[in-house]
């Protein structure tokens, strides 16, 4: 996400085959909460006393050194991922990794509570549900999955279905 050697350079929304917008969203919480900290060792006069103390109370995680950066960057251009497939292209994919990078991206941005991780289990099942219809369809067909509508529960770490052409589709035939 941050640049190695430049981290007030950052680059939201590179990792793929994930939920995109949540993802980039704690992203994005991410780098804000990092150029808020940067900002206020630069210049503590230059935040608010309300942005202050809300970097204080939320608990942000601080980027590692330079040194420990550098070394993490090198060892992750090297991997391929986190498969460690060492295929440059998969360098981005996360998959199923990206439930534990939103969590680590929350921590970072200081706003990893309990209703974050249900908020993250109900993308969990959400993403799950989906590839499992998205497995269905054959090549060139209509993709029905992304037509369904959902009524989430955080609360509970669920979801409602609101309406599916996949569902109509399977009551029809029976």
């Amino acid at each position: 996400l941050w640049h190695a050697q430049y981290p007030s350079v950052s680059f939201i929304g590179l990792p793929h085959s994930v939920v995109p917008f949540p993802l980039f969203e704690l992203q994005a919480n991410a780098v804000v909460s990092q150029l808020l900290l940067q900002s206020s060792s630069l210049s503590s006069s230059s935040l608010t006393e309300k942005e202050t103390e809300g970097l204080i109370e939320s608990e942000v995680v601080q980027l590692p050194s330079l040194p420990e950066r550098m070394e993490q960057a090198r060892l992750d251009a090297a991997s391929g991922g986190p498969e460690s497939s060492g295929r440059v292209q998969d360098t981005h994919f996360l998959g199923s990794y990206q439930w534990d990078y939103c969590r680590k991206m929350s921590r970072i941005g200081g706003v990893y509570d309990e209703s974050m991780e249900k908020y993250i289990a109900t993308n969990k099942a959400l993403y799950d549900r989906s590839g499992k219809e998205r497995k269905q369809i054959l090549p060139g067909k209509k993709d029905k999955y992304r037509e369904t509508r959902f009524q989430r529960d955080d609360e509970n770490r669920t979801y409602r279905i609101i309406y599916s052409e996949m569902e109509e589709e399977k009551s029809t035939v029976s």
